[in-house]
């Protein structure tokens, strides 16, 4: 039960580091990011091509991979908290469980 409850911790923790990610990759987006067509909805005309660093790749691609990530790690905790619950209702003799 002791690797379950760590499991579940280091879980935690690795959600929270993709949260912090998230809040600098998105601060850094919203700083960065300029597109063609966020500049022709503003009536914007450039007449040279945007220089690379305004895409912000790097930023989008921290956001997807963080998601992905999250989206494993929370299903991950889930079961391993199902799996903590039942062992405790085990460990406590609950009566449903001694049908």
């Amino acid at each position: 039960m002791k690797k379950l409850v760590v499991a579940s911790l280091a879980i935690t923790v690795l959600l929270v580091f993709c949260t912090f990610d998230d809040f600098l990759s998105l601060h850094d987006i919203r700083a960065d990011y300029v597109s063609r067509a966020a500049l022709s909805y503003l009536r914007v005309e450039t007449p040279e091509a945007l220089p690379p660093w305004t895409e912000t790749r790097l930023e989008w691609a921290s956001v997807t991979v963080s998601y992905a990530l999250r989206s494993v790690l929370i299903l991950s905790n889930l079961v391993i908290l199902l799996l903590l619950v039942n062992r405790l209702q085990r460990a406590n003799g609950h009566p449903a469980l001694q049908k």
